[in-house]
């Protein structure tokens, strides 16, 4: 498969080309699933807590006699059936990762990026090399290649702060280097901007 290398005016350069055995990778099961339901999981930072009725304050004395009051009887007023008592089932911090092994990650990341190729949602650049940070002139890339107001994803193959400045003012659109780049950004994009040394560590990556 041969893909057009595009300049930031729109303006074909070279063809790139991309090897059938990246493209003709065989499909598994639960594969890709496993690897972004890992990646979300991952992303909580586990801090949510509550208290337990062992944990909140107060409660050591019965409220009242467990007989002829009337009223139901009680043993503290940190029941969770009491206001200000303790959470029943309440979010506890999280500290297990859900790990998945290299060959499926892997494995994943080669069906994702063929599909997208395939799906033409994936356009190499040559460079993406700004002088200095303008928000302008990503802009104006983006007009000419059609791509202005929709969603975005920039690969870079380094962080470079002109870039990286130039794109995080523009709505929907981010910047990921070619190193950091995973299963759930390339899934959750439908129109991919890569430089053509991004692209090639990637094919590294995934080859």
């Amino acid at each position: 498969m041969k893909l057009d290398v595009f300049d930031k005016e729109n303006k074909k350069l070279e063809e790139f080309e991309i090897a059938d055995s990246i493209l003709t990778v065989e499909a598994k099961d639960n594969a890709v699933h496993d690897v972004i339901l890992a990646y979300q999981q991952n992303q909580h930072n586990g801090s949510s807590n509550t208290l337990t009725r062992a944990e909140v304050r107060g409660g050591g004395k019965k409220p009242w006699k467990q007989k002829g009051t009337g009223r139901a009887r009680h043993g503290s007023n940190r029941s969770p059936i009491w206001k200000g008592g303790g959470v029943t089932f309440g979010p506890r911090p999280l500290k297990a990762r859900m790990e998945v092994p290299k060959k499926q990650k892997k494995a994943a990341m080669q069906m994702v990026v063929a599909g997208k190729l395939k799906d033409g949602e994936i356009k190499i650049i040559n460079t993406m090399d700004f002088a200095q940070p303008k928000t302008k002139d990503v802009t104006n890339m983006l007009k000419i290649m059609k791509l202005n107001g929709k969603k975005v994803l920039f690969v870079s193959e380094k962080a470079d702060s002109a870039v990286v400045k130039s794109v995080r003012n523009i709505r929907n659109a981010d910047i990921i280097t070619s190193k950091n780049i995973n299963v759930y950004d390339l899934l959750v994009n439908s129109n991919i901007l890569v430089t053509k040394k991004s692209m090639e560590e990637i094919i590294r990556r995934i080859g």
